[in-house]
């Protein structure tokens, strides 16, 4: 009996351990990207910054894109948290939907010029710092990963997405939005927002987003989607 006791304390302190390496190894990959954009992101960078070897990585990812999807998948689910934890009870669906759609499309360029610390901004799930270099560079790997991964770029957008169908339901009930799939409609709101979000990252490479043309195109976005949905 000890000794079964004995291996289950072992297994359990391997998994924290390798659970430990996954998130350094998935923070180094964050750091690289805000730094130096996709040219910025190699595995041997990683490692050099983590410390560990070669052979952790691949325990853990069997390639760089598999890494990428984790920053996917971290982001994404940051992102999902971010906006559920915003959203009050009091507030209607329209209301929380358009919240949704606003901080994808304005992002970072919401706090340029603010004093907010880093702490601060990265519990709302929002990029600090050279996060737009990020941001551009997994525009670009979202729109191969859909082609390559769609499986599993599409897990990793489903906490959003769920998020996002949880309020269109809700609309629908009140009768805000006309009757469909909510999570049809979902993934057709995200998939426009998200498609012009990156057309614009890719513009806004080598200069520092405005906040006011981001605002404007949030405005523009959301009200095209609300006609299409409305009741």
């Amino acid at each position: 009996m000890a000794t079964t006791k004995s291996n289950l304390a072992l297994s359990a302190a391997s998994d924290e351990g390798d659970e430990d390496r996954s998130q350094k190894l998935i923070a180094a990959a964050h750091e690289l990207l805000d730094e130096a954009g996709l040219e910025g992101l190699t595995i041997r960078a990683v490692l050099a910054r983590t410390g560990l070897a070669r052979r952790a990585f691949y325990e853990r990812f069997q390639s760089k894109d598999d890494l990428v999807l984790a920053v996917f998948d971290t982001t994404l689910r940051s992102a999902a948290r971010a906006f559920e934890a915003m959203t009050k009870p009091e507030v209607g669906s329209a209301q929380a939907l358009e919240g949704i759609v606003r901080g994808i499309v304005v992002g970072q360029a919401q706090f340029q010029g603010k004093s907010q610390d880093r702490s601060s901004v990265a519990a709302q799930g929002m990029p600090v710092g050279g996060a737009h270099l990020r941001s551009a560079a997994l525009s670009r790997e979202h729109l191969r990963l859909a082609q390559q991964r769609p499986a599993e770029l599409k897990a990793a957008l489903q906490p959003l997405l769920d998020l996002m169908a949880g309020h269109i339901g809700k609309g629908m009930a009140a009768g805000v939005f006309r009757q469909a799939d909510p999570q049809l409609q979902a993934r057709l709101i995200y998939n426009l927002v998200s498609t012009t979000v990156h057309t614009l990252l890719l513009e806004e490479e080598g200069r520092a987003p405005d906040r006011a043309e981001r605002e404007a195109l949030a405005q523009a976005i959301w009200s095209f989607c609300l006609r299409a949905i409305a009741a």
